[in-house]
């Protein structure tokens, strides 16, 4: 097997992401050149991966000028960005691995697939929990028959208040003007291509959704409470404030480095610091969340109809204690449900009278698991080096997620956006 030389469009968070297989394991994959428009955040990464100043670019225009110098592409820009930033390179005959969401509406998304359809691309989207090894253990489970034929599919995200603060109401996808995508899309379409993926392909056929930003409405803005959380906001309201900017970010120690400190790249993120960073009103991060015209919904639900008569539902609240994802699926012969944080799952028999047996999978135990999983459940690892393996001829890993099979989730996502706009139920396909 060669090794795959990659060209990072976006030299953001995720890419770098995805690229550090190339540290870990240098003979699959090398870094070879760089495009990204922030001169500091370039000269980062071309120091981090080695790249030649010949091969660093600022824009995909320049780019594409050069002769193709690698075999394929990791575009981590953000949403409204993918498909722009990646017909270029499919046109140049360049293989990829986009980002999700991998395009922000309809026409991007059939602009994309007839692109790389023409050129015989290679596309893989980042579903990254499909590599998770809590749900390729669960889809194995499905795969082989062992609760029977799916009945019903539902699938839980609770999105932690923190989470919640740092990405989609201070955060870069707080407002979809700007983003390019609803929270649906930008968090939750990881979820809606679960379920995709355990239903094996069946189309949906219909969706209904429902959903509102009920609390972080201006509002509902504590009484007496400052604009910036560090500078007029009382004590009395900012130390019991589960939303505060310090308690968030800064105390008792320097969390969500990669959104809240974005403006200190380069810099040691000392105490003062952060400290001082949180304290200008050009960081949005020292806000208070309610004074943050963002335009996301913080709770939504998706009822989708499948052409086989099997109904799928999704559940996304947004402020919860912790962050939790959940699955239970119900077969004919059984059911299966688990808890992703836990890496614990349970598959339960019915057995006659009221009785039922139950087994339970926990991927700690079974060594599945290690300890070092990082971010997405170890998925993140994992989907780089099935790329890498894709492209060098091996056959697509279960997980493996083609722009077809991405096509069902989105296609999903805006139908759902348009009924719960119009309070309709809207055909998928």
């Amino acid at each position: 097997m060669k090794t795959i030389r990659i060209v990072l469009v976006g030299a953001g968070d995720r890419a770098d992401v995805y690229a550090e297989l190339a540290l870990k394991k240098p003979e699959k994959m090398q870094v070879v050149g760089l495009v990204e428009p922030d001169v500091l955040r370039r000269g980062l990464m071309q120091e981090k991966y080695g790249v030649p100043e010949e091969n660093c670019f600022s824009t995909v225009e320049e780019f594409v000028q050069r002769e193709k110098f690698a075999d394929a592409v990791i575009n981590g820009t953000m949403d409204m960005l993918h498909v722009p930033t990646s017909v270029p390179v499919l046109e140049k005959g360049y293989d990829l691995l986009l980002e999700k969401p991998f395009c922000v509406n309809e026409e991007q998304l059939w602009e994309l697939q007839k692109t790389a359809e023409k050129h015989g691309s290679k596309v893989m989207i980042c579903h990254v929990l499909r590599y998770a090894p809590f749900y390729s253990a669960i889809k194995k489970h499905v795969m082989a028959g062992e609760i029977g034929d799916i009945l019903s599919i539902q699938l839980t995200e609770y999105v932690s208040y923190h989470h919640m603060s740092a990405a989609y109401l201070r955060g870069k996808w707080a407002n979809e003007s700007v983003c390019g995508s609803p929270i649906l899309l930008a968090k939750c379409c990881h979820d809606l291509d679960l379920m995709m993926w355990m239903m094996g392909g069946v189309k949906p056929t219909s969706v209904a959704s429902f959903g509102s930003d009920y609390q972080f409405k201006p509002e509902n803005k504590p009484q007496g409470a400052g604009k910036n959380c560090m500078i007029d906001c009382p004590a009395a309201i900012e130390g019991k404030c589960a939303y505060s900017a310090r308690k968030n970010y800064l105390e008792p120690e320097i969390k969500w480095k990669q959104y809240v400190y974005k403006c200190l790249e380069g810099q040691e993120l000392t105490y003062e610091n952060c400290k001082n960073s949180l304290m200008d009103p050009d960081n949005i991060f020292g806000k208070c969340v309610w004074d943050c015209e963002h335009d996301v919904m913080d709770h939504q639900t998706v009822i989708v109809n499948f052409e086989n008569g099997v109904v799928g539902n999704f559940i996304m609240t947004g402020g919860s204690s912790r962050p939790e994802r959940n699955i239970h699926i119900i077969g004919t012969k059984g059911e299966i449900k688990g808890i992703f944080q836990d890496s614990k799952f349970v598959i339960r028999k019915p057995q006659g009278g009221t009785g039922y047996e139950e087994e339970v999978f926990d991927l700690f135990l079974t060594g599945e698991m290690d300890g070092e999983h990082g971010d997405h459940g170890g998925g993140d690892v994992r989907l780089s080096e099935d790329f890498v393996d894709y492209l060098n001829g091996a056959e697509p890993s279960i997980s493996c997620t083609s722009l077809e099979d991405s096509i069902y989730s989105h296609l999903t996502v805006f139908r759902a956006e348009k009924s719960r706009k119009n309070g309709t139920v809207e055909r998928v396909f």
